[in-house]
């Protein structure tokens, strides 16, 4: 009532109309950020982290739960002993994403990781999806891991604390469910919420040794599995190199990107990096090659020790280890794998955190989660929120069903992020912020007041001037539309690829009339972007392979 008082009060005249309504709610869906240099180092978290601690925030994150949980069901499920071909194309992948987050990392140094990027080149609506993809990888990401945890742990003990949970709570029989519950991984995840409850500082001693140590067990673990290694585990007898064909190895592939999900880890940290335009691209460069090495060794003497057929999915090492009468080494091997997996676990906390702290900072999510502890300087509404989530996972939910989901969310950031690089390439910087706070927030695009000294990035380049008479379209939003059309082409003809290669390899005139018509769009779309100019903006660190004009 009291708002259709109101609505009857507004004169007639300045009543909203619906094509008014609708543009404004459009605004604000598509509405982006604008870089501010005066306050790009403010935060309200605490800058204490150098590049070692960067590097071993990551390093704990990406080379902790992979290789002791996913190498293990990837291989026998997935690849076989080609997951060693798998981690590899994963690797080279990662690489080439790690370049853009470098970049990114240096153009924006907040937190927010991928979600933060998405908001500034490609605008609200897609952060939002973005941001949550992401919460809900880290969100995943840290139940898998306490689950593989306790599943290690329980392994030392000889089954003791599963058989206890099932003498208590029993077996479950439901859809979706877990059979067997896992209280002890909850416990696991509780106490890490607890004690990065005391601030960024001791969570970097924490992530320091236990990333340490795990690197010492890969060490030991690609040494002496190496003695034990047989090459006719990989032999046509035992079932061959790639027993699941090479479209499981591709497939393989895409599942092993979630190994490469410590990137965002850097990226989240960005806001409490103390020189984040040196350490960002220095740590991801590192952090990347030592990861790849680390799964392509381990992978192999995994594959090399036992046939891929009697792997064990949520121990994968000890029992092949044990399989060779090695119980010194299967006892060094869970120490090692309960150190990783903590450092993957407070890799997946530390950056759901940061994530969500600043999506709610947005005002994307509850203002409650915006709010950062006054001693610690961490945001810890929002931390306590998420862990409960994953601790439901953990409880529920099995390794598998867990893996399934996770690399979904990677290869959707990793894209974004890449397309981001090349949008923002592409398009002039913006100075003068006018604020409008009855409308849009003050970061928004939509309150950026154009400067004549803009450069001429997203214009085109002389050669092509004549152009400019037929599109009529803001520098930048054509070289926009061309990437999401090169995304879009790109996805449609690696599908169409895929459903129809019988028709295609066999000349039927309408498969390879959809293959040419296909290809055309991305040869389209890609030439488009090189006719135009990109922003002269300076930044310590670009990605080389995108050449400047």
């Amino acid at each position: 009532m009291a708002d259709s008082r109101r609505s009857s009060e507004i004169p007639q005249g300045m009543r909203r109309t619906p094509t008014e309504t609708t543009r404004i709610f459009k605004s604000r869906l598509t509405r982006r950020k604008v870089l501010d240099p005066t306050d790009m180092m403010e935060t309200s978290l605490r800058r204490c982290l150098g590049t070692v601690d960067i590097t071993l925030l990551a390093m704990g994150h990406m080379v902790g739960s992979g290789v002791y949980v996913l190498t293990a069901t990837v291989a026998k499920n997935m690849a076989g002993p080609s997951i060693v071909v798998s981690f590899v194309i994963s690797g080279l992948a990662s690489l080439l994403a790690s370049l853009s987050y470098a970049e990114m990392g240096v153009r924006y140094p907040k937190c927010g990781s991928a979600y933060s990027y998405t908001y500034l080149a490609l605008g609200e609506i897609w952060a939002f999806l973005v941001g949550w993809s992401m919460a809900l990888e880290n969100t995943i990401g840290a139940a898998a891991t306490a689950r593989a945890c306790s599943a290690y742990i329980d392994s030392l003990t000889g089954g003791v604390i599963r058989n206890a949970t099932d003498s208590l709570v029993g077996p479950v029989d439901v859809t979706l469910v877990s059979e067997h519950l896992d209280f002890f991984a909850v416990g696991i995840l509780l106490l890490f919420a607890a004690y990065l409850s005391f601030g960024i500082r001791l969570t970097s001693y924490l992530t320091n040794v236990v990333s340490v140590v795990n690197f010492l067990v890969i060490i030991i673990i690609i040494g002496a599995g190496s003695y034990y290694s047989d090459t006719k585990h990989w032999s046509a007898e035992e079932g061959g190199f790639v027993p699941y064909g090479w479209s499981g190895t591709l497939a393989a592939s895409a599942s092993c990107f979630y190994a490469f999900v410590g990137l965002s880890a850097i990226a989240a940290a960005g806001e409490e990096t103390k020189d984040p335009q040196k350490t960002i691209p220095k740590a991801t460069t590192i952090v990347i090659s030592v990861a790849t090495l680390g799964y392509v060794g381990a992978s192999a003497v995994l594959t090399l020790m036992v046939n891929y057929k009697d792997i064990v999915d949520e121990s994968g090492f000890p029992q092949a280890f044990a399989a060779h009468g090695v119980e010194w080494a299967k006892v060094i091997i869970v120490i090692g794998a309960v150190s990783g997996m903590a450092g993957t676990m407070i890799g997946s906390l530390f950056s759901l955190t940061r994530i969500i702290y600043v999506m709610a900072d947005d005002g994307l999510l509850f203002t409650f989660c915006s709010k950062v502890n006054v001693t610690t300087k961490i945001p810890l509404n929002s931390m306590y929120v998420f862990t409960v989530i994953s601790m439901v996972m953990a409880l529920t939910l099995d390794i598998s069903s867990l893996v399934e989901i996770l690399s979904i969310g990677t290869l959707f950031a990793y894209m974004i992020v890449s397309a981001s690089v090349i949008i923002l390439r592409y398009r002039p910087k913006q100075t003068g912020l006018r604020l409008d706070i009855h409308e849009l927030s003050s970061i928004s695009e939509a309150s950026v007041v154009k400067s004549p000294l803009m450069d001429t990035g997203g214009q085109f380049k002389e050669h092509f001037r004549k152009l400019r008479s037929y599109i009529n379209l803001c520098p930048g939003r054509l070289t926009t539309y061309c990437v999401v059309s090169y995304v879009i082409s790109c996805f449609f003809l690696c599908v169409f690829t895929k459903t129809s290669f019988w028709y295609i390899s066999h000349g039927s005139w309408w498969a390879v009339l959809i293959l040419t018509v296909l290809l055309l769009c991305v040869i389209i779309s890609f030439g488009v972007i090189l006719l135009h100019q990109q922003s002269n903006q300076h930044l310590r660190y670009k990605v080389g392979t995108i050449r400047s004009n």
